[in-house]
């Protein structure tokens, strides 16, 4: 671990992958890793909320982790993970964003530092009085509800990360428009993708291959849409062409969408084809991702935007899955028709249409000329377009421009 005054980039993202928590922003620690290798000495500020629920939803849920005010290490890389009070469900924005810019004021500064990065709007805001004290480039990057509808929350905040702001990177053209209409100057905003080990998603043979397997990997949250999954999978299995004791539904991750889920499951008779896996409450989280990934035959996320206006912004998952050679089946939502191409490395269906779902399945499943086709095309359009050593590449002529 190298000593304090040796730290030369500051990567802010709360929930940073952790032991207890090692499947979530992997690509931020995809990033870290990164630049270590460019020569780089990063340290991340992950500021851990506080609040009177998180020993329950840790217990259950396993969202958070335990405040340190000491540099640690998780897996060859620098993290400190201070914590801050924070309100649960978003009430009273301005309060929980003063705490966190004290937070990250304090425990992120090192006069070494030479460059700030911020992964999500709020941590980008979090970060102006750091950015002053230091006198260093701050550079934000926006994934989705931070940019979109629900934005409109931290409208009064953004000016001021609007007007001091020195970059901010959007994940797709959508979101790009997203952070227009929220008022930030074209000038100062880059599309910049997030990219996919494409040595470690890797296609493979599968030998002895037993059921016909459609996969979902997601946080168990309503706006990822895979109430809809189960319910346009209920409808496949009564097709006359569909041989019942052949397919089987998977669906990974956890939440608190989990009880509802399993009910729908129970309602629709189906719990003999229908598999959850919890792989957030297992040591071995992202390899379970990977297994079931390169041995499935479909991968579907339908995710979708709710009354609340939440949206998201290049699913990693739809990159993923792609790399590892899989035809995919997901929405029109947000920035994911940039990711995936309609009928030529999957199906793309509107939003919140069982029905769509339901018809990309059927196509898939009695069509192995088209999966074939979907598949090779998938994983060269991870290799040409979403790799993280191009996109690290990119990312690196981006720092580059503030660190000379």
């Amino acid at each position: 671990m190298p000593e304090a005054a040796e730290f030369d980039i500051l990567e802010i993202r709360d929930y940073y992958p952790s032991i207890n928590n090692p499947s979530t922003s992997t690509w931020v620690y995809n990033q870290v890793k990164s630049l270590q290798e460019m020569g780089h000495h990063p340290l991340v500020i992950s500021p851990t909320p506080i609040n009177p629920l998180r020993k329950i939803l840790k217990k259950k849920f396993r969202l958070y982790d335990t405040p340190s005010r000491q540099i640690e290490e998780y897996l060859g890389t620098s993290v400190i993970r201070p914590p801050y009070l924070k309100l649960p469900r978003n009430r009273l924005v301005g309060f929980n964003l003063r705490n966190l810019s004290g937070c990250i004021e304090k425990y992120g500064f090192y006069k070494g530092i030479k460059l700030i990065h911020a992964h999500f709007g709020q941590n980008g805001y979090g970060a102006l009085a750091l950015k002053e004290k230091l006198n260093v480039p701050l550079i934000t990057s926006f994934y989705g509800y931070d940019s979109g509808e629900l934005a409109e929350k931290f409208s009064p905040y953004y000016k001021q990360l609007i007007l001091k702001g020195d970059l901010f990177l959007a994940l797709s053209k959508d979101m790009k428009n997203d952070l227009l209409r929220l008022g930030f100057p074209e000038q100062k905003i880059i599309i910049h993708h997030l990219g996919v080990n494409t040595e470690l998603f890797i296609p493979i043979s599968r030998v002895n291959k037993g059921k016909y397997v459609f996969l979902t990997v997601a946080r168990f949250d309503k706006s990822k849409g895979i109430h809809l999954v189960i319910d346009a999978f209920g409808q496949f299995l009564k097709k006359k062409n569909v041989v019942n004791n052949e397919v089987e539904l998977r669906i990974v991750g956890g939440g608190n969408y989990e009880y509802m889920l399993k009910k729908q499951v129970d309602e629709l008779n189906i719990a003999n084809h229908v598999k959850f896996i919890n792989n957030l409450i297992l040591p071995n989280s992202r390899e379970i991702v990977i297994n079931e990934m390169q041995n499935c035959d479909v991968f579907i996320l339908a995710s979708y935007t709710l009354n609340n206006k939440i949206k998201e912004g290049t699913p990693v998952v739809l990159m993923e899955a792609q790399s590892c050679g899989k035809p995919c089946i997901s929405t029109t939502h947000a920035g994911i028709p940039e990711i995936l191409i309609d009928q030529m490395t999957g199906e793309i269906v509107p939003e919140n249409s069982v029905d769509g779902i339901l018809s990309a399945m059927l196509k898939l499943y009695l069509s192995e000329s088209v999966c074939s086709a979907y598949s090779q095309n998938s994983r060269k359009n991870i290799l040409d377009n979403f790799n993280h050593l191009k996109q690290m590449e990119e990312l690196k002529v981006i720092y580059d421009r503030f660190l000379h």
